[in-house]
This record gives C-alpha cells, structure tokens and sequence, in this order.
C-alpha cells in the first residue's frame, strides 16, 4: 500500500497478529508510549528498532518499508540507493549482503542536524565509525563524543541511542551482528 505511512502499517499489523501495544513493546525492546508514538507518526524510529517490531510481528522487513536489495557481494558509491523508513532526515544505504548464515550488517547512516535516535537495546555486537560531523552515542550511561575517523564498539544488549552532536549533517558507517533486513 504505497500510500499507507510507516505508523499506519504497524498499526494495522499489529493489529492483524492480535497483539497490543504492550506485548510488541516488550517483544522489540521498546515501550508502548514510544510504539504508539511511532504508529501516530510523531517520531521516526531506527533500523534496528524497526528490526526487532518486525520480529515481534512476525512479518519480513520490507513488510514495514521498501529498502533496496543488496544482492551483489561488492558496493560501489555512486550505485547504491538511498532510503529512509521514515521521513525524519536520516537516510541509510546499504553495504553489505546477506547469504544464508551471514552474521554482518552494513549500513552508511546519514544524520541530519538535531537528529537523536530512540533509546535501544538488542542482541549482538555494534561498531560505528564517523566519516563525517559529530555525533553523540550513549551506550549504557556512558556518552561518547565522536568525530571524523573514531569509532566505537559495544555490546548492543545494552541500552544505547546515536545523536547527531555538531552543526552540519553526520555520517557514519554502522556494522552490527543484528540481522536488520532478514531478506535471506
């Protein structure tokens, strides 16, 4: 349903598995009011947020959002195509394949000024490294300022959210053993 929004899907998915606000919220990681806020339009959420309610659902990935395949094992700039779930300024692009077993995912991020992320946590392993801008991750209770050519690393199980920290828009190189796109 092209002219169907992000929230107006999950909402109706939800709904179609039966499930309440509260029991999707637990399943993902999230909580009601942010789900709600979510499925009303009033925030944008993250890929690997979207990853985990799609789970909850029991339904693919690109039930949620079109996203662009990456079936090819190599990426080239210029090539990939660009996508947001929502229309909140962030965008994505894919870097990386998935194969059967595959336990990398890639993503290019692009923040755009005052960007802040919702508060997660997930399985898996998490690695960021900034090409361009500032930006802020906070993982646990820790802050982590972080410019061009540093990078992080951290175990995503516990509660983390990203933050564009400077003045002209982020990017980031995001690699995680979270299976985001499930198109196997």
């Amino acid at each position: 349903m092209p002219d169907e929004s992000i929230g107006e899907r999950l909402r109706r998915l939800r709904r179609a598995a039966k499930k309440t606000l509260a029991q999707v919220a637990g399943e993902s990681g999230l909580t009601a009011g942010f789900l709600s806020q979510v499925e009303r339009n009033l925030t944008g959420v993250s890929l690997s947020s979207l990853a985990g309610i799609a789970r909850s659902l029991e339904v693919p990935m690109n039930a949620l959002f079109e996203h662009p395949p990456q079936q090819a094992p190599d990426s080239h700039q210029g090539h990939r195509q660009a996508f947001s779930p929502v229309d909140r300024g962030q965008t994505y692009e894919r870097l990386s394949s998935t194969f059967p077993d595959s336990r990398l995912h890639a993503v290019k991020l692009t923040l755009p000024v005052g960007y802040q992320s919702e508060l997660v946590a997930h399985e898996g392993d998490e690695f960021v490294y900034v090409l361009a801008g500032k930006a802020r991750y906070t993982v646990g209770e820790r802050s982590y300022l972080l410019g061009p050519g540093d990078s992080l690393h951290f175990d995503a199980r516990q509660p983390h959210r990203l933050g564009n920290a400077g003045r002209k828009a982020a990017q980031l190189i995001s690699v995680g053993t979270m299976a985001i796109f499930g198109d196997v």
